[in-house]
């Protein structure tokens, strides 16, 4: 099976310009707005020290603040997860006036949203909220999160796609897609069937004419997640530390870059590492 993080990667790539995300707004906030020089992308890409990343967020001037994940499976600690993301954000939007938390003016902050656009197999809901207060031992109101999920699956949440036309073009590609895998198309077959027939159809025509070899790549490097997961816990517990996990990554992938398992250029096109990453992984 195609690791997911590759549709991850796809769906952040080609939703995440300001005219796209201007129109994810306007879907599920019931809006209108035109003037996508409002929009101002935030989205956290983690560095060689630090893992905190997410998929997309942007604020719509300094009032709103959303945050969009994408996920193939449900994940009952996605409050949790954003949790953390929205806490680093506002750090850093509160960056240049920190001293002003001890003050007596009250800061005014964008109101945080959350929601999470699923893209797996299960097609028993088309939209279902997730609570942070869920996942609390003993019932409490003190503290909520609250994450809107919405189904991509054909037929599901087709008006919501209707007035978000790269949404929709999203949703037709990925499914395209999954049919074809589950026709036991390889993954080449399968992505390359994809490409030509959303071109042929005017779907992601501009995006897909311009990066195919890209999202071919993207589509072409497979990854075990459990086989890396344990890899760098192996690495980590021989080393002691953190940096010795990040360390223990960059060996295993220079071993399969030298062996000719992956690319470069596929290492690129997935958009799992940073920039400093792939720097010391070229470092051969």
């Amino acid at each position: 099976m195609t690791n997911p993080k590759v549709r991850d990667t796809l769906f952040c790539r080609y939703m995440g310009t300001r005219e796209h995300l201007l129109t994810i707004f306007n879907a599920v906030k019931g809006t209108s707005l035109t003037d996508s020089s409002k929009i101002n992308i935030n989205t956290l890409s983690g560095s060689f020290y630090s893992s905190i990343k997410n998929d997309i967020s942007f604020m719509l001037d300094t009032l709103i603040m959303m945050l969009i994940e994408h996920q193939t499976t449900i994940n009952p600690n996605m409050p949790i997860r954003m949790l953390e993301y929205v806490a680093e954000l506002l750090r850093r939007y509160m960056e240049p006036e920190k001293r002003k938390i001890y003050g007596t003016e009250l800061i005014k902050l964008p109101a945080p949203e959350f929601y999470v656009f699923y893209d797996g197999n299960d097609t028993s809901f088309e939209h279902q909220i997730l609570k942070l207060s869920d996942a609390f031992q003993s019932p409490s109101d003190r503290l909520e999160l609250i994450v809107n999920v919405y189904n991509l699956a054909d037929g599901m949440n087709e008006g919501m796609k209707a007035q978000c036309r790269p949404l929709q073009e999203y949703s037709i590609f990925s499914n395209h897609y999954k049919q074809l895998r589950k026709q036991r198309y390889s993954v080449d077959e399968a992505v390359s069937e994809t490409i030509s027939y959303c071109i042929k159809n005017n779907v992601m025509r501009e995006y897909l004419v311009s990066n195919e070899s890209e999202v071919i790549n993207m589509f072409g490097f497979e990854w075990n997640e459990e086989e890396e997961r344990q890899a760098l816990i192996e690495c980590g517990e021989a080393r002691g530390k953190t940096l010795g996990i990040k360390i223990g990554k960059i060996s295993t992938i220079r071993d399969m870059l030298a062996d000719g398992l992956v690319t470069m250029e596929a290492l690129k096109a997935s958009g799992r590492y940073s920039p400093d990453e792939l720097a010391a992984i070229s470092k051969l």
